[in-house]
């Protein structure tokens, strides 16, 4: 019996040391806030909230997004799926569970900014390419690759592989202003004139038309007598400022004109912004070699600017195509960026992150919003107090519709009329209209 006692007290110590060691991890029961997915969106939309120990029924979480409830559809122990109340900007999610705030780092959610609905249409041209005058749904074009607006609202349009400048009316009815198709340096009148690559132009206040023409790299005038001449260039490529028909260019792309007829030209391999006088003098107001680099236009840098335009104070925009960037030329001469992180993507956002994939052409609105034909993402840009929006375009294609939908192939060129945007749609052979849906 004494032996049975020892032996009953000598487990109880054992048993009572076995616990005093034991170290197994108690499980923590708090509940806690890790994520949320996705972070980004609009009223309405359903996310997921990430984290542990949430009560496993609904009414046994409370969630806010700032400081709106959301409506909590599905709870789990390690997820809640809620539906995002009305909000804006960036606002803080919380949750309570069991009435007691969770703990962690809790996660923000971004509201996105309502965007506007555009829709797109083809005004001209066909996936046939040729050069065919006539009226709406019968015009053909075999490369657009410029639009500029005619003080008449006639769309004057740069008919690249056909070397011709044509002419369209907002209903589509197309003309042929000069060229006819054939390669050549011819000047004269405007139906015996040839052409070589015209690549974009612009449209004085009187209806001139200047052309910024790649392969013949010259600079041609029609005036409104019908007479095309040549203004600037000696037609052999190179650098060189001075008296404009002694002056050189290599492959100049496009041509705008200010309140005081100056003309500016994107030149491509030169890499530089060159500036024609009335007075007839050509000088670089800003660019040398290729690279990137802001500052004082003698010493900033550009590689291959495909696409200019100016507003009504006279500062130059300047589609910076391989810095994948949209820059500005005041009337100090001093270059900055507009928009563009140098990246090549397809991202909105703010102007200084936001990034572009080859932006080719350019224009400005009475409003100061910039407009870029974003040539290899097939898409149609938008610049406005400081942010970047697609307005249309998906991947390469041709579809009409609203923006979000719609796909060009390589728009090369754009211009406002209004509240109206024009694109040179280049793959498609076509030019393209969009226009704001009104609410």
């Amino acid at each position: 019996m004494k032996n049975t006692i020892i032996y009953i007290f000598v487990l109880f110590l054992a048993l009572t040391a076995c616990n005093n060691d034991d170290d197994t991890p108690t499980r923590d029961m708090l509940p806690v806030v890790m994520s949320v997915a996705p972070v980004q969106g609009s009223p309405n939309d359903v996310i997921v909230i990430y984290g542990k120990n949430f009560s496993t029924s609904r009414t046994g979480n409370k969630v806010t997004i700032g400081n709106m409830p959301a409506t909590v559809l599905e709870a789990s122990e390690n997820r809640l799926e809620v539906v995002v109340p009305e909000g804006e900007g960036k606002q803080e999610v919380k949750v309570e569970t069991g009435g007691a705030p969770v703990s962690g780092d809790f996660p923000f959610f971004s509201y996105a900014v309502p965007q506007d609905i555009y829709i797109v249409s083809t005004l001209a041209g066909n996936l046939e390419y040729g050069l065919i005058d006539g009226p709406p749904g019968t015009g053909r074009f075999r490369g657009p690759e410029g639009v500029t607006m005619a003080p008449d609202g006639s769309v004057v349009v740069t008919d690249r592989t056909n070397n011709a400048i044509r002419r369209l009316t907002p209903d589509g009815l197309v003309g042929t202003i000069a060229g006819n198709g054939t390669k050549g340096y011819q000047n004269g009148p405007a139906n015996q004139a040839l052409l070589n690559y015209p690549w974009k132009s612009c449209v004085d206040s009187e209806g001139n038309i200047y052309i910024a023409e790649r392969d013949n790299h010259v600079i041609r005038k029609i005036d409104i007598n019908g007479i095309v001449s040549t203004i600037a260039g000696n037609s052999s490529r190179g650098f060189k400022d001075g008296a404009a028909l002694e002056a050189q260019f290599n492959q100049p792309l496009d041509i705008a004109v200010d309140n005081d007829r100056n003309l500016y030209i994107a030149d491509n391999l030169n890499h530089r912004i060159r500036k024609l006088t009335p007075d007839g003098q050509v000088t670089t107001i800003a660019g040398s070699v290729s690279g990137f680099k802001d500052g004082n236009g003698s010493e900033a840098l550009f590689a291959n600017p495909s696409g200019v335009c100016t507003d009504a104070e006279g500062n130059v925009f300047v589609a910076d195509r391989f810095n994948h960037r949209i820059r500005k030329i005041n009337t100090e001469g001093q270059v900055s960026t507009v928009a563009g992180s140098g990246s090549t993507g397809a991202t909105d956002g703010e102007s200084p992150d936001a990034e572009f994939n080859n932006p080719y052409g350019v224009d400005i609105n009475t409003d100061g919003d910039i407009v870029v034909a974003d040539l290899s993402n097939h898409k149609i840009r938008l610049i406005s107090e400081g942010k970047v929006t697609t307005v249309a375009g998906t991947s390469s294609g041709f579809l009409n519709g609203t923006g979000n939908a719609a796909q060009f192939y390589n728009p090369s060129d754009v211009t406002f009329a209004g509240d109206i945007i024009y694109v040179a749609d280049l793959g498609n052979n076509m030019v393209r209209k969009i226009v704001k849906k009104q609410e």
